[in-house]
């Protein structure tokens, strides 16, 4: 049954109820929500002229003696709660010819009708959860599990915010009718699915055991919408449970890059999968009566800045361990007109960017400077054949003052000063020994050393930084072989070492900065990931890799041995990354 106790009501409804209905202790005034088991009447008690909502069961269903349990055990739970955020039961009546409940009537809006006219603002999302939590502890106590959390069920009373305050009661925890005791597993009912699959837990969606913490998974599901304005999962109920087992929705603040940190925390440990990494509702309660909307200043000394094909936040910092702190620059007329291709910062802070399509660049300029806080300082390397001009940039690094911009239509490396001037290039198309033939991306070591890899000559050329030919690193396929293994990434850490991705034995290779060979790490590509785009790699301070494939959306944070550490889904494709330093650190998270 899924009635509205709300006021809303059609003129058809109203014409129906007063005739059709007669009740010994109430006088039925009209329809208020119908679903499909039942109705609710606003009616007036005879005894004080108390105004209530009259639950009240369809008759072809009172024959049905699962469904007559199920109905009024939901007064029978009811009865035994006295909170100011849940719907109150003043008594039943369950003999022929009257079968009803009555119940506090709420003058509001269902949160689900709520969500469909407006969005939420953070603080009245973190009142309303604190709220439900506070309802969903005092049934807990009680050894009651509700099992059915969702917006329909809760019902936001008129001028339910006051100064955007919560007042106490501005909102009900509603429709108990699945609430069952912790000692009970499951309860099925004839006719009808028990359970709204977008919000319920996956041990649920499984059949399972289900428990408090069910609840604190389904009242998080209820936050992320409340957050961001739009449900975790999607489809078709079989669709959404299979979501709900097998799936992680999109992290909060990747959906709405404005959701607080500590907010966007809360409720993805409150949707864990297992049950026994949920936070308990004490600490719920806790953690936003200590504040959830104040974050924390992002401090860190360095960070991982990525270039993603969004509209939104297309340029992001992400702490070491790979989580979304701060959006730089947007895809706007004032923004970044397109993602940038590759990225390159230095010891300053200041972000390098390249837009590979020159109809992006203002006034051609492909190269854009960027300050630590993502304001453009200045733009260079404009579209053109001549010197200081660009075709195709492709890649771009940045060492000992100079800015080295690989372009793979005219086959050299441009270098400009840390102000855009234009200052020498090198390279040009060839078989090697100083040329390239399919250039793809470029480092720069800390000495200066710059390093190009070129997947046309399966090889990493090695370069001075007035850029002379010194030597180059290549992998034969075989002993027996003189074909070259082909390359596919690219990158360099504070020490010079080099790391340099073989397709063919799917590694990173490193090689230390004096050429002897260091170690290798294990590198798949994951089905769906680009297969024909280069792999961007980052190390970090501590020895730790960063890769992932351009085009990808997956990160992955390897220790200084070698072993996976991490996997994470960037929600976005990656088009470029770079490690860069705030001397500052002042950017909120």
């Amino acid at each position: 049954m899924k009635p509205t106790l709300s006021t809303r009501r059609s003129t058809l409804t109203q014409v129906q109820s007063t005739v059709d209905l007669r009740f010994q202790d109430y006088e039925v005034l009209d329809r208020i929500g119908i679903g499909g088991m039942g109705s609710v009447y606003r009616a007036r008690r005879r005894q004080d002229g108390r105004i209530v909502a009259l639950k009240v069961p369809q008759d072809k269903y009172l024959a049905d003696a699962k469904f007559v349990k199920r109905f009024y055990r939901e007064a029978e739970v009811l009865k035994r709660f006295s909170h100011p955020n849940i719907v109150r039961v003043y008594d039943y009546r369950m003999q022929d010819p009257e079968h009803y409940i009555s119940m506090e009537f709420l003058d509001g809006d269902s949160l689900e009708s709520v969500l469909e006219q407006r969005s939420l603002s953070f603080n009245e999302c973190a009142q309303l959860m604190r709220a439900l939590a506070d309802a969903l502890r005092h049934i807990h106590m009680q050894n009651v599990v509700h099992r059915d959390i969702k917006p329909a069920n809760v019902m936001l009373l008129k001028n339910a915010f006051i100064d955007g305050v919560l007042r106490e009661g501005g909102v009900k925890l509603m429709d108990f009718g699945i609430a069952v005791g912790k000692v009970l597993t499951r309860l099925t009912m004839t006719g009808a699915r028990v359970g709204t699959p977008i919000y319920m837990a996956p041990e649920q969606a499984k059949g399972n055991r289900v428990d408090a913490r069910s609840d604190v998974y389904s009242l998080g599901l209820l936050a992320y919408e409340m957050a961001t304005g739009q449900t975790a999962f999607k489809g078709s109920y079989e669709a959404v449970v299979h979501q709900q087992v097998f799936e992680y929705p999109k992290p909060p603040k990747q959906v709405r890059l404005e959701v607080p940190g500590k907010l966007n925390d809360l409720i993805l440990h409150m949707i864990e999968k297992d049950p026994a990494s949920r936070p308990a509702l004490d600490d719920v309660i806790a953690r936003i009566d200590a504040g959830i909307l104040t974050d924390e200043v992002f401090n860190d000394p360095v960070a991982l800045a990525l270039s993603v094909q969004e509209k939104r936040g297309t340029l992001r910092l992400l702490d070491l361990k790979g989580k979304l702190r701060a959006t730089l620059r947007d895809q706007s007329a004032q923004g970044m007109p397109g993602a940038p291709n590759a990225m390159a910062s230095d010891h300053e802070g200041n972000l390098y960017v390249t837009l590979l399509d020159y109809r992006q660049g203002r006034a051609g300029a492909l190269v854009r400077k960027l300050n630590p806080d993502g304001r453009e300082l200045l733009s260079f390397g404009a579209y053109g054949l001549g010197e200081g001009e660009l075709l195709q940039p492709v890649g771009i690094a940045v060492s000992q003052g100079q800015v080295y911009v690989l372009d793979a239509e005219a086959h050299h490396v441009a270098v400009f000063d840390l102000e855009g001037h234009f200052v020498r290039r090198f390279g040009g198309h060839g078989q090697g020994m100083g040329r390239f033939e399919r250039p793809r991306a470029i480092v720069a070591a800390p000495d200066g050393h710059v390093y190009v890899l070129d997947t046309g000559n399966n090889e990493v050329q090695r370069f001075t930084p007035q850029g002379e030919y010194i030597s180059r690193f290549a992998f034969r396929l075989d002993r027996n072989s003189d074909s070259l293994r082909p390359l596919e990434g690219l990158g360099v850490d504070q020490f010079g070492a080099v790391y340099i991705v073989d397709s063919v034995a799917r590694k990173v290779r490193k090689i230390e900065a004096d050429g002897t060979p260091g170690l290798t790490f294990a590198m798949d590509t994951l089905v769906g990931e680009p297969t024909d785009a280069p792999w961007l790699i980052q190390v970090g301070p501590e020895g730790q890799m960063y890769a992932v494939r351009q085009g990808g959306q997956v990160l992955r944070t390897y220790s200084s041995v070698g072993d996976l550490l991490t996997s994470s889904d960037m929600y976005a494709p990656v088009q470029a990354m770079t490690l860069v330093a705030r001397p500052h650190a002042a950017v909120p998270a």
